[in-house]
Formats: structure tokens, sequence, C-alpha cells
């Protein structure tokens, strides 16, 4: 019978063979820093992305003519507007540090641990 090397198992099937994981061991302590790093936020879904497609399909059909398309037009400006306003809506409220959508930003985070700091041992 051949010698299995050490962290192989021979598996039930025969011939097919697995190397175990090895257990590191912790060299520091898992505590936390007293800082995170600064993130910006993620981007949501795109917005105004309708509004924007049914005026490049208005332009394609009628020559590249903003005339023809002035509904379109108007409605995708409109959008644009609204967005802005509401990233500029929720980069205050994170200035002031008001949760957005059930996450901290990095700030607010950066804000709060302070406040609460992990007890320093004796070594």
């Amino acid at each position: 019978m051949a010698r299995i090397p050490p962290g192989l198992i021979i598996n039930p099937a025969p011939g097919v063979r697995y190397k175990v994981p090895a257990v590191k061991k912790l060299t520091k302590e898992l505590i936390l820093k007293d800082k995170v790093k600064f993130q910006k936020n993620r981007l949501g879904a795109a917005t105004c992305l309708t509004e924007m497609s049914l005026m490049m399909a208005c332009w394609k059909e009628n020559d590249y003519k903003d005339s023809a398309c002035a509904k379109e037009i108007t409605a995708f400006h409109k959008c644009t507007e609204e967005a802005t306003k509401e990233r500029r809506r929720v980069k205050a409220a994170d200035l002031k540090g008001v949760v957005q959508e059930g996450r901290l930003s990095s700030r607010n985070i950066n804000k709060l641990l302070p406040r609460f700091p992990h007890p320093v041992k004796p070594h």
C-alpha cells in the first residue's frame, strides 16, 4: 500500500485526493483600528437611462433634429436636474451624519470610532 503524504486525504471515491488547508495562528489580536479607509459611496443604479434612450431614439428617427424631439429632450433635462438635486441632498445628509440607506459612510464611522475606543491591555 502506498504511503499517504501528510496533509492529503483520500476521498471515498477512488483516486481523488484533496489538500487539507493549514490552520493559521493569529500573529496580532483582532482589534479594530482607530480609523477606516476613506471610500466613496457606491453608486446606485444609473439614473435617467429611459429618458436618454427615448431621446436618442427620437433623434435617430428624426435625423438628429432637436426641434422634432423637444418633448424628449425636456424630459431628459428634467430628470437629470432631479437626480442632481437628490445626489446633493444625500451628500449634505452624509456631511451632517445622517444614516442613508441603512449604511454608515466611512466619514461617519471615523466620527464614531473615537467615541468608543477599545481598551488598551498592558503587555
